[in-house]
């Protein structure tokens, strides 16, 4: 058994929107029956050193309290392991924290709802095991975030032993770091980092990685940033980094948008030129678009979220269905 990466959610600069500080608390749905945990926090995007007290983890009768620490910026802080309940159908946990710039909103599709006292999670990044197994990546924009196909496979997944955990941000883009407003700094880079500062992030602060699923580019195609050249030579660097860490890769088409605002014909186009090069270069590869499409540049009816552009539950489900049997088959 090894410490591997069993949870995570991924940070942006959350400067505008947070309070100065607060208590995180989560309560989150057992995953598997671990009995040793480690926590991960990280300060990725904020610039104020963060400070995190009385942080304690309570499974049951099981109590646990960690001793206070600091986060200087874009450091990652591995806590010591802590022994938890395995029967336990909950873990709780609680903390204070405080120049709250970095962390991800509490939707999770780990996470029971529960009335928050603020907006973000900060800090908390990741979750720890020792297991017999192994952790897959998925790293996103709001179409992995949204949780509707990767919150099936997780489920499924996890009784393999395989920890796919969901690094998708809402807004995200291939290309750039990006925000809602004009900003040079971290922290308020909202939408995060561009997708290569996110895989050397990720791949710093998980463990036994054995994976990566690469599906970012829409939001790019959308803002009318992206070509096929840009698109092919950050794959290719996304690549690279995989495979200097010994990890396999997995591409995603990007999958159909037209009626979206901001999408047009022009580029719809430049989505099936990227679809294609994909399909004709890598094996690597799952056929998101196929999946999802009806008629040309448009999502099925029946997978739509109504906006055109995200999938529902049963488009998620879809995807999941499609493509779980690859990880049983070793792809």
């Amino acid at each position: 058994m090894s410490w591997t990466t069993i949870w995570s959610h991924a940070q942006r600069g959350i400067a505008r929107y947070s309070s100065s500080k607060g208590t995180v608390q989560l309560t989150m749905r057992r995953i598997n029956s671990v009995e040793k945990i480690r926590l991960v926090f990280a300060n990725e995007y904020g610039k104020q050193t963060q400070q995190i007290q009385n942080l304690t983890i309570k499974t049951n009768e099981n109590q646990q309290t960690i001793s206070d620490f600091s986060i200087v910026s874009s450091e990652i802080f591995t806590t010591p392991s802590i022994l938890i309940d395995p029967t336990a159908k909950k873990w709780h946990i609680s903390f204070q924290v405080s120049s709250i710039e970095s962390g991800f909103s509490y939707n999770d599709a780990d996470f029971f709802p529960e009335a928050r006292t603020l907006d973000f999670c900060s800090g908390l990044i990741a979750i720890e095991a020792e297991v017999a197994g192994e952790c897959v990546i998925a790293l996103g924009d709001s179409l992995t975030e949204g949780a509707t196909w990767t919150a099936p496979l997780q489920r499924t997944l996890r009784k393999q032993k395989i920890y796919l955990v969901n690094q998708g941000i809402n807004g995200s883009c291939l290309l750039k770091a990006s925000s809602d407003v004009s900003t040079n700094e971290s922290r308020n880079f909202f939408y995060g980092f561009d997708s290569l500062k996110r895989l050397e992030f990720c791949l710093t602060s998980h463990s036994n990685v054995s994976k990566v699923i690469l599906f970012l580019g829409v939001n790019d195609l959308i803002n009318g940033g992206l070509t096929l050249e840009s698109f092919q030579k950050m794959i290719q660097k996304l690549i690279e980094l995989c495979k200097r860490h010994d990890i396999t890769y997995q591409l995603c088409t990007l999958t159909p948008c037209l009626g979206y605002p901001g999408m047009d014909q022009a580029k719809e186009a430049l989505r099936k030129e990227i679809n294609h090069w994909l399909t004709e270069n890598y094996d690597d590869l799952w056929d998101f678009s196929a999946i999802v499409e009806e008629e040309a540049g448009r999502l099925n009816p029946s997978f739509d979220s109504e906006d055109h552009l995200h999938f529902n539950a049963a488009g998620g489900m879809a995807i999941a269905r499609r493509i779980s049997s690859d990880f049983v088959k070793g792809k």
